[in-house]
């Protein structure tokens, strides 16, 4: 009976699989450092966010269930003229950086570019501007008899997710690895033959630690 149970439930995950849009399929998964959020990217170049539940008064010890926090488009299909290459844009890693103040930060990268995104939330906002109406426009000046202080009001939760950096043309071939470093100033990449070590602040350079293809050639010509 087990048996039967088991391949039941294979054959159901299986026909799951098989309507399930290819952009849909999780190609990588990585949890923050307190595992308070878990980043998800799959085949179609997006990544959703999820956050763990707080734990309650009720259930003081169910802290278990993750909901979604932010989703958004991470990475687009490109094609490299030079090359005649279709660069897909699914993501192949995702790290997180170090929390160092309220906002969060991760690493993404598809087989050639690597982004730096910036996670922040908003639950504020200022109004009673002198110069701006509630909409953000310019009052008309002459309407204006009165100065006032802006002030801070409650809003509905609203997470932004900002590009603050993009790291490209570093690599010949597909990236298949990050590594953060605990400096929380540099990172590493790798594809089949290099490691670059990156600056999180310079994008247009990389320092190459490792390249393969010169020690195989070397290695090739010793042997003949």
């Amino acid at each position: 009976m087990a048996c039967m149970t088991l391949c039941c439930s294979s054959s159901l995950k299986s026909a799951f699989f098989l309507f399930l849009p290819p952009a849909d399929i999780i190609s990588t998964v990585e949890f923050n450092h307190t595992g308070e959020l878990l980043a998800t990217g799959d085949k179609g170049g997006r990544v959703v966010i999820f956050q763990r539940e707080p734990e309650s008064k009720n259930e003081p010890y169910n802290q278990g269930e993750y909901n979604v926090y932010s989703t958004f488009q991470s990475h687009e299909p490109e094609f490299d003229y030079l090359k005649s290459l279709e660069i897909e844009e699914k993501i192949n890693k995702i790290k997180w950086l170090p929390q160092q103040n309220a906002a969060h930060s991760l690493l993404s990268t598809n087989d050639k570019t690597i982004k730096l995104w910036k996670i922040t939330e908003r639950d504020k906002r200022p109004e009673g501007y002198n110069l701006k109406d509630e909409e953000g426009k310019l009052k008309d000046l002459s309407t204006v008899t009165s100065l006032q202080v802006p002030v801070l009001k409650p809003m509905d939760l609203m997470v932004e997710v900002t590009p603050r950096r993009i790291f490209a043309n570093g690599h010949t071939y597909h990236v298949n690895s990050i590594s953060v470093n605990s400096d929380c100033e540099t990172y590493m990449s790798a594809d089949d033959l290099r490691i670059n070590l990156w600056h999180l602040a310079i994008t247009d350079r990389s320092f190459s630690i490792l390249y393969c293809d010169s020690l195989l050639s070397a290695h090739v010509i010793s042997r003949a």
